[in-house]
């Protein structure tokens, strides 16, 4: 059997290793976490509530431990880890706070031929989570959590370089009461996602990735009327109209470039600038750059990590490298670190072709890109010019201005002043390349339920 393991990308040191389960046990585990549906969807929400609400409490007392195991696992600096954990539990108690209200029959009174007609939010079943190695806390508890309280039970594949993390997920919801079968951390290999989901048992899947990735599990999903969620890639714009501050602007922008090495779907990954402060605006961030600490997830001076593997690293560098040769400006770093681990140094990049391959396609890692834009509607054209629709923002000292311009970008989500945001309070996702569904808020809530409309008419025979 293949291995799950964790290299830490600040040594490149195999720690620890993880046998993958055999095709054959796949069964098993479906038939425990359909038994446990069957009773938990009929647990009081108020049950369900109290899980979350210990869970968080876990999760709270164990920050500095779950930044730890990330930071072994992927590279994310302590700080960065020790803020996923407490929004984790932070969205752990939004949830057992506001489902309920959310989870409420549906009245329709309008409706005609009947005393009453309602709608119930009932619970699927079984669900499988395919999730990323870019938020391993965070990224499970989204889709996850509000599952939970919806009634769904959860097999939950992690990616192959985060095992420790995603045991540890399942360990703390165990710890805080979740009944044994609810939620099964199950070390997956890719090839085998098809033996899960062709199980009439299990009925959707929640997958965070890459679109090959999204695309592969889709058609298998699709094959057995499955229902599903995608958030995949982004080529988000960070649009800067004006501002009365370029040097803090173009700080503020590079530090949302780089958090996490820029192993972000909704990083910035093009700047465009408006002409008349854009000259300003490069040699800003090309300071701002510069100005990177890149070091090990433990030490308290870095600002930016390693990336995740070593091929994730190599693959920034030659797509950085290859630009240049097309014709890009490179102003700066963008080449491996003679060090252990897969370090490299952060990049900017200027003069890039929107055809070429950075300009049409994600680039997962820590690269500064900045386009010139002759006007508004020139900004507006380049934000468009995309098949993603992930996030993107717009930056300006005229909120109003701001608001009606970003409301033309087409995206799944349109900000204003900020960037990167995500908050259990509000629906995250995006279109075209960028995958559907919503995940956070009532919508998360919603998306694995059977919408079941209710009539009830007094017998007139």
């Amino acid at each position: 059997m293949s291995t799950f393991a964790v290299t830490n990308p600040s040594t490149g040191v195999v720690e620890e290793t993880f046998d993958s389960l055999s095709p054959e046990q796949i069964p098993h585990i479906i038939d425990r976490a359909h038994q446990a549906f069957e009773s938990w969807k009929d647990t009081p929400l108020s049950d369900r509530a109290a899980v979350l609400e210990k869970f968080a409490d876990i999760v709270d007392s164990r920050v500095d431990e779950l930044a730890d195991i990330i930071g072994r696992e992927m590279g994310k600096p302590l700080k960065q880890g020790k803020a996923e954990a407490t929004k984790v539990a932070f969205t752990a108690r939004w949830f057992a706070k506001n489902s309920a209200r959310f989870l409420e029959n549906t009245e329709l009174p309008e409706a005609q031929g009947a005393d009453k007609t309602y709608v119930k939010h009932d619970p699927l079943g079984v669900l499988l989570g395919i999730m990323p190695w870019n938020f391993p806390y965070n990224q499970i508890a989204r889709f996850v959590l509000p599952n939970l309280m919806v009634g769904n039970t959860i097999l939950m594949k992690q990616a192959a370089i985060c095992p420790k993390s995603s045991q540890t997920f399942q360990d703390m919801l165990d710890e805080a009461g979740l009944p044994e079968g609810v939620y099964t951390n199950i070390y997956l290999n890719s090839s085998d996602a098809e033996e899960v989901l062709k199980d009439f048992r299990v009925k959707g899947f929640s997958l965070t990735g890459s679109e090959d990735a999204g695309a592969s599990v889709a058609a298998i999903a699709a094959r057995y009327y499955k229902r599903s969620v995608l958030e995949l890639g982004g080529n988000d714009p960070l649009v800067v109209l004006d501002t009365d501050d370029v040097p803090a602007l173009a700080q503020k922008a590079v530090t949302l470039r780089i958090s996490n090495a820029g192993q972000v779907c909704t990083s910035p990954k093009r700047f465009i600038v408006l002409e008349e402060i854009y000259d300003d605006f490069v040699a800003a961030a090309k300071q701002a750059v510069e100005n990177v600490t890149v070091g090990a997830y433990d030490d308290p001076n870095t600002d930016m990590g390693p990336l995740s593997s070593e091929g994730a690293r190599d693959e920034v560098v030659e797509r950085i490298a290859q630009a240049v040769r097309d014709g890009a400006t490179l102003h700066t770093g963008g080449e491996k670190l003679d060090r252990d681990g897969w370090f490299m140094s952060p990049a900017l990049l200027t003069d890039i072709d929107p055809s070429s391959d950075l300009g049409c396609n994600e680039l997962f890692g820590p690269a500064v890109m900045i386009y010139k834009a002759k006007d508004e509607e020139d900004a507006l054209r380049l934000a468009n010019d995309t098949q993603y629709g992930l996030m993107a923002s717009v930056w300006t000292t005229d909120p109003e201005r701001g608001q009606k311009f970003a409301e033309k970008i087409n995206a799944g989500m349109t900000f204003v002043n900020t960037h990167m945001d995500s908050s259990p309070e509000f629906p995250f996702g995006g279109i075209n390349r960028s995958g559907y569904g919503r995940e956070n808020a009532q919508w998360a809530l919603q998306q694995f339920t059977n919408e079941r409309t209710v009539r009830v008419k007094n017998q007139q025979l």
